[in-house]
């Protein structure tokens, strides 16, 4: 959805109003508006450089006639309209990904967004409409192996705390649980869970 209204936006058939409405009504509790201004003001700005570029094309090919000089000039302006529309669609594709990554890190009630963000392969999560096909198995996996990033679910994994069976891992990094000792154990026993716990602590 976020995408299709952005680039309608772009494109002049819908107003900022309309498209801040339409997030509202969708999924207001799960976007800050405040992210979401800064990305329509991205959006806006792109805009008017395609616009000021389409704009210098026009004038050049009113004198172009007979002038190779200023047919260059224009088909190396063709050339830099060209990339500025890819990297303008590129940068349009990247925020309905973000957007739609975060509304779902956000429903499946992670803790740390950032931290699970970083155990994902975004390489295989592609944005199919409003689905983000290849999310659902890796949320899967992660909340089986490291449950205690999400709300609700088991500490997950073995690794760390082999002694306490099914009891919650507690994070040693964290304020009010911070334990050198306990650091030094999962850093010797779990790397991996260690850098983990880490970041989930930041």
């Amino acid at each position: 959805m976020l995408k299709e209204l952005l680039e309608k936006l772009a494109k002049g058939e819908i107003t900022v109003e309309e498209v801040l409405k339409a997030i509202d009504e969708a999924d207001k509790e799960k976007v800050p508006r405040a992210r979401l201004n800064d990305k329509i003001a991205e959006v806006k700005d792109l805009k008017e450089q395609l616009k000021e570029r389409d704009t210098q094309l026009d004038d050049l090919k009113t004198k172009a006639v007979g002038n190779e000089e200023l047919t260059k000039q224009i088909n190396d302006l063709k050339e830099q309209n060209k990339k500025a529309t890819e990297e303008y669609q590129a940068k349009l594709d990247k925020q309905a990904f973000d957007f739609s990554l975060e509304r779902k890190l956000a429903g499946e009630k992670a803790k740390n967004p950032k931290a699970v963000k970083a155990l994902l392969n975004l390489e295989n999560i592609k944005l199919d409409g409003e689905n983000l096909i290849g999310l659902d198995d890796q949320l899967k996996a992660i909340k089986e192996s490291d449950g205690y990033l999400f709300e609700d679910q088991p500490s997950g994994g073995t690794g760390a705390n082999p002694a306490g069976g099914g009891m919650k891992q507690k994070n040693p990094w964290k304020k009010e649980t911070f334990n050198l000792t306990e650091q030094a154990k999962i850093l010797r026993e779990n790397p991996t869970l260690a850098a983990q716990l880490k970041v989930a602590a930041n």
